[in-house]
């Protein structure tokens, strides 16, 4: 089965909008820093004049490179998540308003910088030997002018060019296992690290960004050093110079640190979003046995908690890696021109600290998986308890399940012990090296100080110098502490992911996609020699060569005890598994050789057990179609369930809940009434061509049962229609009974037909007459029966 998704070509519209802010904002950055000596930038800054000086100018490029870069990347998920849903509330004024004040603040941009040169030019016009800035500072207001009016006609045409979006972007389609040779794909680093990859410009965006803030971070313990030995051995002035420029370090960086942390932050959101996508759709497309082995709370702990642990790992983690990277060996170089013996002693911890860290990663890799496991299974509890809260009310099982969840929290609080204990002694133990290693360069530090001053500087160190090592020390410290945190993370990560990846690359054993469509659709099935056993009970064989066909316009019943294979048979057709042996064919074709979703919406299936979703009538009965208004209403009203639904005061976009809790009572009618004559709309509203019944109307009383029942004699007129029947009313009008006992049809005819053989079928007749009085209402399914003899052996009451 292929799987398709879409990409977006590099040479496209924003690229080049974020690329030019980009330029704007380092060339105004740059020759701001290039456009004279440090008094003059100090003198652009303290003396600010509008024709004097270009320092504003800088600042606005920086900023306005931020918003602007913002902005065209939102506009661009704006108009992709308009192409997924068009509709969607809200976001048509969201691009719109976010479009005006990037219009806006283009042009006010432009207007300045127009301004501005005017002013200057003016300036230089008046009095031609006055010359108020440096040459280079001229050119930054030419270079502003030009890049706010080239940014404001991109601002305009922007929406243009959006609207090309779904006409460029890159169609891509992963094929199955069957194109390619199945792997055991390995949840290690590797593959974690290439969740991202997806947005690398977010993530080179955030890089380029962290180098410039790790640089600044690196050359501020230098100046430190520079202010103190100004301080002490030079003038204010140098000492207002050098505070001047560690302040406009710290701007850099902070500006740079902005971008880093947005970068890489939006990065993770998108990745958690597209691998939450991406494992929901691999677990939808499952085949039933898939679910019926694996527990609803463990697939919905791996869509949310997996996938959070994941959100950081392939993102901030990364970014955090490559700063502390960064920063421990730029720190160390600089640490090396200033003193080559103390940066020997500090390094001398990095084995001990490093091996530590790898120890710790591994324990918790495998302590989180089974941490995530626990967690898991605790959600499985707990979603079947408040799933199925009116039962354990009935039964008065709330403390059997408050128990069941308390050792499932127990077991997790147990691994959860384990994380801490782990993380606690890592972290004292890198604590206590790291410290040990300062007070050693401190010490040593100390000595070298004492030598310059005895030695009247011609040895050692000075004060400053060693206030910066120290200062680089505890840099080099906390980067090694946080780097070796950020290796358990990572393993954590790991941890999680192998179950993520195993959902992700798991492959349905039952195909949902593709096959042939039946050009000329008879509606005729065929059942030959058909076995069959439940994946989740390999042992136990429910069907024994099962064979029967179904002709157009005939009505077939399945009668027989419970546990016989009637819903087992239902199942089969509506190919929630395959056969063992034996085939099942539509119209002569196999039905694995037909496409799964036309074929189902040939077949209509009413279950005794209404499946409802959370949302309006009208949604549930459209479900599966999209149907106009007329279309469900005349739906409605072939199921008689128009009324009931226009008693309702919001009619057709009434809430009806959590598997629809919201009708129980309405009207003094049980939930079982309004919820069934629903999902009759509901199954009506496909307007099936092969259309089954299940025990549809057990549930009801005499009058609903008329309606409904009424309802469902229209749509059987000219139909192929399969009924699990229990009701002797239905029975007697079948074209064909089907008596199913141990997986085997064991007796089969006409109503009038079985009841005249000494057989299963009258016995279940007769049994019911006795219990009834001699009224023969319906047939129970709760018998058990010698399959050799026939005889009734006894009622099994409760067995299911």
């Amino acid at each position: 089965m292929a799987r398709t998704y879409y990409t977006l070509p590099w040479v496209r519209f924003t690229n080049f909008a974020r690329l030019l802010v980009f330029l704007d904002g380092c060339a105004s950055a740059a020759l701001w820093l290039t456009g004279g000596h440090d008094q003059y930038l100090e003198s652009s800054v303290l003396k600010w004049t509008i024709t004097g000086s270009v320092f504003e100018l800088a600042c606005i490029g920086i900023v306005k490179m931020s918003l602007l870069f913002y902005a065209f990347t939102k506009l661009e998920d704006l108009a992709l998540a308009m192409l997924e849903d068009p509709y969607m509330p809200g976001i048509m004024v969201k691009k719109r308003n976010l479009h005006i004040s990037t219009v806006a603040l283009s042009l006010a941009c432009l207007a300045y910088a127009s301004v501005k040169g005017g002013l200057v030019l003016n300036a230089l016009l008046n009095d031609p030997d006055y010359a108020p800035m440096h040459i280079t500072y001229n050119a930054l207001v030419i270079s502003a002018a030009a890049f706010s009016l080239v940014e404001f006609l991109t601002a305009v045409l922007g929406p243009m060019f959006l609207r090309r979006l779904q006409v460029i972007r890159i169609k891509h389609e992963i094929p199955d296992d069957s194109e390619k040779k199945e792997e055991e794909p390995k949840a290690n680093l590797r593959r974690l690290f290439g969740l991202a990859k997806p947005e690398w410009l977010l993530i080179l965006i955030g890089m380029l960004s962290l180098i410039v803030s790790s640089g600044a971070a690196m050359a501020a313990p230098l100046f430190f050093g520079f202010v103190i030995d100004a301080a002490t051995h030079k003038s204010m002035a140098a000492v207002n110079h050098t505070v001047l420029m560690l302040f406009f370090i710290f701007v850099g960086g902070s500006i740079a640190s902005l971008l880093r942390s947005w970068s890489f932050t939006l990065a993770g959101y998108r990745v958690v979003c597209r691998i939450r996508r991406d494992l929901f759709a691999s677990i939808i497309r499952q085949e039933v046995a898939f679910f019926d082995t694996n527990r609803t709370g463990e697939l919905t702990n791996r869509l949310s908690s997996d996938t959070a642990v994941l959100q950081n790992a392939v993102t901030v983690n990364v970014s955090m890696l490559v700063r502390y990277l960064v920063q421990i060996l730029g720190s160390i170089v600089i640490m090396f021109t200033q003193s080559a013996a103390l940066t020997g002693v500090l390094l001398s911890v990095v084995p001990v600290v490093a091996i530590g860290a790898v120890q710790y990663g591994n324990f918790m890799k495998n302590i989180q998986k089974n941490f995530q496991d626990a967690l898991g299974s605790a959600g499985t509890v707990a979603e079947e308890s408040i799933s199925s809260i009116r039962t354990v009310r009935s039964f008065s099982g709330e403390k059997k399940s408050q128990v069941s969840y308390d050792k499932e929290i127990a077991l997790s609080y147990k691994h959860g012990k384990s994380l801490a204990t782990g993380y606690g002694i890592f972290n004292g133990l890198v604590g206590i090296i790291s410290q040990g290693a300062i007070a050693l360069v401190l010490w040593y530090g100390g000595k070298l100080v004492h030598l310059n001053v005895t030695s009247q500087g011609t040895q050692g160190i000075s004060v400053g110098i060693l206030t910066a090592f120290m200062l680089y020390t505890l840099n080099v410290a906390m980067a090694f502490a946080f780097l070796a945190s950020l290796y358990g993370d990572f393993m954590k990560a790991v941890g999680a992911s192998i179950r993520i990846f195993d959902l992700m690359d798991r492959q349905p054993q039952v195909n949902n996609e593709g096959g042939q469509r039946l050009m000329e659709f008879i509606g005729e099935l065929e059942f030959n020699d058909v076995h069959f056993r439940y994946p989740s009970r390999p042992d136990n064989e429910v069907l024994k060569g099962v064979s029967f066909s179904m002709k157009p316009g005939q009505v077939i019943a399945l009668v027989g005890p419970s546990g016989g294979g009637k819903s087992t048979i239902v199942n089969l057709i509506e190919r929630f598994y395959e056969p063992g042996a034996g085939s099942i064919k539509l119209d002569g074709v196999d039905l694995s050789e037909l496409d799964p979703t036309w074929f189902r919406r040939k077949i209509s299936m009413v279950s005794q057990e209404p499946s409802l979703f959370a949302c309006s009538i009208k949604e549930n009965i459209a479900y599966g179609k999209n149907a106009m208004d007329e279309e469900i209403e005349q739906a409605a009203k072939m199921a008689n369930a128009h009324d009931f639904i226009s008693s309702f005061e919001e009619g057709y976009e009434t809430l009806v809940g959590e598997r629809g809790v919201r009708l129980s009572g309405a009207n003094h009618n049980t939930m079982s009434e309004w919820s069934q004559n629903a999902v009759y709309t509901q199954s009506l509203g496909f307007e099936p061509i092969h259309t089954r019944s299940f025990t549809a109307t057990s549930a009801l009383d005499a009058e609903s049962e008329h309606l409904v029942q009424e309802a469902i004699d229209r749509a059987m007129v000219g139909r192929t229609v399969l009924i699990i029947a229990h009701r002797l009313s239905t029975v007697r009008n079948a074209s064909q009974v089907l008596v199913i006992s141990h997986g085997r049809i064991a007796e089969k005819g006409t109503h009038d037909e079985l009841v005249n053989k000494e057989g299963i079928y009258k016995k279940l007749v007769l049994r019911q007459l006795s219990a009834a009085g001699g009224a023969i209402n319906s047939i129970p399914d709760d018998l058990i029966i010698d399959d050799e003899t026939g005889d009734v052996i006894e009622l099994a009451n409760g067995l299911d």
